[in-house]
């Protein structure tokens, strides 16, 4: 969280270049995972659709 009114300028800055320059801004740790995992599914050739429930049961069998 920033500190300020600084750091908030600073973050509305940087999100606004990446967006004018078509740059991904990934602001969260969990947003940086779900990204890793869809370029891990890409490189894998498991892309496709799921329920919500299938892609918990996914996660959980992973981390087992």
């Amino acid at each position: 969280t920033p500190y300020g009114t600084g750091g908030r300028l600073d973050g509305y800055e940087i999100r606004t270049a990446a967006v004018a320059r078509s740059v991904p801004c990934l602001t969260t740790v969990q947003a940086l995972a779900a990204a890793v995992q869809g370029i891990d599914a890409l490189n894998h050739g498991d892309v496709g659709v799921r329920s919500l429930q299938e892609h918990a049961e996914h996660l959980t069998a992973a981390r087992d």
